[in-house]
């Protein structure tokens, strides 16, 4: 299954960068997760709770930052199995500078296995396509909690 998209994110680009290397704030922007402990530089553990279609259940695995390109690129990863099945994924992840926004830019694919991939293509496609916006959407919210509007980081609260 083939995932792309991309959003306008009013921040700066190094900031952004820095917040997808963030398990504090990946562990608030994932959707679903409940766990997400460092295993490494760019490795994760992570325990996630999602409902996918008329399934839900909990998810264990790994989450994976890798061919970092900083401002301008990373790759994310995430495997995970349940007793519903199995996803893998990878995605492309570029951020393009617009003035004081960013703009995301990101394609990968999915791989479903086991129940999990009975759902039908379209149902699944539907809801990545929402996980991910999602996710860009909670990234946004925690940037500007952390710095106020703009995301600089010499204003508003920081942790």
């Amino acid at each position: 299954m083939r995932l792309q998209g991309g959003k306008t994110l009013s921040v700066r680009r190094e900031i952004l960068f820095e917040a997808l290397e963030d398990p504090a704030l990946l562990a608030k922007a994932v959707p679903g997760v409940k766990e997400l402990i460092p295993e490494g530089e760019g490795r994760y553990q992570a325990v996630l709770e999602l409902a996918i279609g008329p399934l839900k259940g909990s998810f264990r695995g790994r989450v994976l930052l890798k061919d970092r390109r900083p401002p301008e690129s990373l790759t994310l990863g995430l495997e995970v199995q349940s007793p519903l099945g199995r996803a893998e994924g990878e995605g492309r992840v570029e951020l393009l500078p617009q003035g004081e926004a960013t703009h995301v830019r990101y394609e990968g694919e999915a791989r479903l296995m086991g129940t999990l991939a009975g759902l039908g293509a379209r149902l699944l496609q539907g809801v990545a396509q929402s996980l991910a916006e999602q996710f860009f959407q909670n990234v946004e919210k925690e940037l500007r909690r952390r710095y106020g509007e703009g995301g600089d980081s010499g204003q508003g609260e920081r942790d």
